[in-house]
């Protein structure tokens, strides 16, 4: 229908954006908006979703239209303002790592920095430092960003500059900061386990959207 395209358009609008003012690859730039495109399309399908839920009441009666709308109002607000904010953040800082990836060369190891502060979380924190080769299986996992409002971010350093950390030590070190057991009994950050570079998309490939 057109009001779920322009709520799908909309939407993709603001990802566009994020996307195309970081990445200069022109192919690596269309799998990733094709990517904002894929993740809109999934955002609008579970908010519509959502909201054809509350159309009845806890007695399988058709809610009166005043309380139907309070309802999806709340929605909206959550859809559109608390996670869309997120949403475009995360774009904003996946799309410039992805970009960053695609300038690496082999020629440097990779080193893992965070934004030095104190709103840095501490399982990110205990990252910063990490030094690996770009070819370290490391990289397919916990390459920035490692949650929402993630600010760390991935520098190539000279090999004689500084000491290759103990991979197995930093996969475990990165299991723990992308480890959040929800009471499903399920990891919530674990979709936050890709590389944006390497696989070419913008937002994890197992957001909850995606279901």
């Amino acid at each position: 229908t057109k009001e779920y395209q322009n709520l799908l358009d909309a939407t993709n609008a603001i990802f566009y954006i994020a996307v195309t003012d970081n990445v200069v690859d022109g192919k690596l730039l269309q799998n990733l908006q094709n990517d904002t495109f894929y993740f809109s399309a999934l955002k609008t399908h579970a908010q519509l979703f959502e909201a054809s839920r509350l159309l009845l009441n806890s007695d399988g009666k058709i809610k009166p239209f005043a309380e139907f709308f309070q309802d999806v109002k709340k929605i909206n607000e959550a859809y559109n303002r608390q996670y869309l904010e997120a949403e475009y953040q995360f774009a904003v800082a996946s799309s410039q790592m992805a970009n960053k990836w695609s300038s690496f060369t082999d020629d440097y190891n990779l080193q893992y920095r965070t934004a030095g502060d104190k709103r840095v979380r501490d399982s990110h924190d205990k990252l910063r430092d990490t030094t690996l080769q770009k070819s370290d299986t490391f990289w397919d996992s916990f390459y920035p960003p490692n949650g929402w409002h993630c600010r760390c971010t991935v520098v190539e350093v000279l090999p004689e500059d500084y000491k290759v950390s103990d991979s197995k030590k930093a996969i475990a070190q990165g299991e723990l900061a992308t480890s959040q057991i929800g009471k499903d009994g399920k990891n919530k950050l674990e979709i936050f386990r890709f590389n944006p570079g390497k696989q070419k998309v913008v937002f994890p490939p197992s957001h909850p959207y995606s279901k």
